[in-house]
């Protein structure tokens, strides 16, 4: 995402104009723009007219309108966000007051050059969030295939998100006494598919690892047609990218177990330059601190907001869903906590609803901590108290000047 334009003050109103360039930047965006928002943004709108004679015509054409946001739609499958609301600013075809849906696509962006938002109150939480958007370095640097005969997960890794690309299924026939000629023939097939869709869908100028994740052999059989058939094919950038393979045990071919792998100290000691893997160590920390040293660590709303007013969280995790609650009183009240956290020098780790520890952080009821020292009154509370957390359809860094902000990054 790129930062064209930056007219508010941090704690205040004002509005940005940004320039969506990929699928993370729209995910990126879909946390940025709440409901109230107003977006400014180009757009198709069908105007009706009276022809001469009598008869109606109808022509689209394309605006620039604002809208104020009544709902909002994403669909990460199709990389769309749907924004609806009431036009804001009428002009010379469109009226102030009437309804309209802004889509917004990486394409569709990059068409119409920006995307604006206003808002009336730029917290640190999103702040932050603008920051992390408009850092270059903050790109899927990670792939993973993740398969068992027969069945295929290719997905790419960001700090925010887990976006599976494709899914591959063929049906394995079993090994017969007769022979195996048949099976073999069906896994040639099956591995043949999955490379071309690593071919397709990994962009190995800006993917650091690709992680091959199976339970067996399967891993590695995969490699190995991959490599024989990139040297037989010449396809000389896979052949120089054989360093950034790294072969994983799982449970199972299918997405879930993605999670099992990254939890992995072996793994994750092999990924430590990706951003995710920050909020994945300290959910790891949490859960073994849960069994050795339970009066340190708690999770959901009131023992956690509790901690706080005790000035005894060392670490907070918090899922990026509740702070795209539609009650304005619920989104500042985590803003609040999160800014009290940070200004009693606390790490805070914002989780995407949309990556695998997210989903982890999610059981806890979307917030948990790691407390500076045992609070075992904590343990009588309450937990279970009920966060909304706004369901998707299908991290954080820290900038101590505005200024930094101030030209495109």
């Amino acid at each position: 995402m790129k930062l064209l334009d930056k007219r508010f003050e941090r704690g205040g109103g004002g509005t940005v104009k940004v320039k969506i360039e990929d699928d993370e930047d729209l995910w990126q965006l879909y946390n940025l723009v709440y409901v109230g928002d107003t977006v400014r943004a180009s757009t198709w709108r069908k105007l009706q007219s009276v022809g001469t004679t009598g008869n109606v015509l109808t022509n689209k054409i394309r605006l620039n309108l604002t809208v104020k946001i009544t709902s909002i739609d994403f669909d990460p499958q199709s990389s769309l966000i749907r924004y609806s609301g009431k036009v804001a600013c009428e002009n010379e075809h469109v009226k102030s007051g009437v309804f309209h849906t802004i889509e917004v696509t990486p394409v569709s962006a990059t068409l119409s050059g920006e995307i604006g938002i206003g808002k009336e109150c730029w917290d640190t939480v999103v702040y932050q969030r603008l920051v992390e958007a408009c850092d270059s370095t903050s790109k899927a640097d990670v792939a993973a295939v993740v398969l068992q005969e027969g069945i295929a997960h290719i997905c790419l890794l960001t700090s925010s998100m887990t976006i599976l690309k494709q899914r591959i299924e063929v049906p394995i026939p079993r090994k017969r006494r007769s022979g195996a000629s048949q099976h073999d023939k069906t896994i040639v097939k099956f591995y043949e598919a999955v490379f071309q869709g690593v071919i397709r869908h990994v962009n190995w100028g800006i993917v650091k690892c690709l992680l091959v994740c199976s339970p067996g052999f399967v891993n590695q059989d995969f490699m190995k047609y991959c490599m024989e058939e990139s040297v037989k094919r010449e396809l000389k950038e896979i052949v120089k990218s054989k360093s950034k393979w790294l072969l994983a045990p799982c449970s199972s071919g299918h997405l879930h177990c993605l999670k099992e792998v990254i939890a992995s100290k072996a793994i994750a000691a092999k990924l430590t330059d990706t951003k995710s893997i920050a909020e994945v160590k300290c959910l790891e920390k949490f859960f073994e601190m849960m069994q050795n040293d339970e009066d340190r660590v708690v999770y959901g709303p009131l023992p956690v907001f509790a901690a706080v007013e005790k000035q005894a969280v060392e670490s907070l995790m918090i899922l990026d869903s509740v702070f795209r609650s539609n009650s304005v009183a619920q989104r500042k009240k985590y803003v609040e906590l999160v800014e009290n956290v940070q200004e009693l020098n606390g790490e805070v780790h914002i989780f995407s609803s949309m990556h695998v520890s997210g989903e982890q952080l999610s059981s806890l009821n979307g917030v948990a901590a790691i407390l500076r020292f045992p609070c075992p009154e904590l343990n009588e509370l309450d937990s279970e108290e009920e966060v909304e957390i706004i369901p998707t359809n299908t991290s954080h860094m820290y900038l101590d000047d505005l200024e930094d902000l101030d030209e495109p990054l």
